[in-house]
């Protein structure tokens, strides 16, 4: 099994590739640091069985790779493993081609079984996080709207830190009613009664993270 894994911090990655090498002694990983050094391995090499993509990197973030590699028309398989469970941006992973997601915080032996699991076929994601998607999922359906933009998702991100309207806007660069419009859409696909609410079901199916 040869495995492309890009991530940008350098310990984790040679943690990885350290620990399934040891542990699948079948596994070849090669490590890439960054989006473009990634590129540039699948342009030269053909033969990767799949590739593990980080969601956040400074240079470009998942959702933007996978499309690299769509219009570069390059066919590898991509789970994503990462340690924030951005719901948004995998949903749009998955919608792209994705074939699961791997938290940071599994065990090798997990790891090595979801692996093996996607190498052959099977979308491997886990309970919790699908059960979320799913609500999600459903909530959009009904309200005609497939997630949450990536405006509607700043908006959010603001009002969880206790932004008014009229500070959103200010800080947005747009009109109030342009900000009740997001907010009433978001309302709908989360399936909420109003801001506090509309927060507290976020940080559950985990679109936002939980303030502490």
């Amino acid at each position: 099994m040869k495995i492309l894994s890009l991530d940008d911090h350098p310990i984790f990655s040679q943690g990885l590739k350290a620990s399934l090498s040891a542990y699948m002694q079948e596994c070849d990983i090669t490590s890439a640091l960054n989006a473009q050094e990634a590129l540039a391995l699948l342009k030269k090499n053909t033969d990767f069985d799949l590739l593990i993509l980080d969601l956040s990197m400074p240079d470009m973030n998942g959702v933007s790779f996978m499309k690299s590699l769509i219009s570069r028309k390059i066919d590898i398989p991509v789970v994503i493993m990462s340690a924030k469970e951005d719901l948004v941006t995998l949903s749009e992973c998955l919608s792209l081609g994705a074939l699961g997601f791997l938290p940071k915080t599994w065990t090798v032996n997990q790891l090595s079984e979801a692996l093996t699991k996607i190498i052959n076929g099977e979308i491997v994601i886990p309970d919790h996080i699908a059960n979320s998607l799913a609500i999600m999922s459903k909530n959009s359906i009904e309200n005609t709207q497939s997630s949450l933009s990536e405006r509607q998702l700043e908006i959010l991100k603001m009002v969880q830190s206790g932004l008014t309207n009229a500070g959103i806007a200010a800080v947005l660069y747009i009109s109030e009613a342009t900000v009740k419009s997001h907010l009433q859409r978001i309302f709908k696909i989360l399936g909420a009664k109003n801001r506090m609410d509309c927060i507290r079901k976020a940080e559950h199916l985990r679109v936002l993270p939980a303030l502490r």
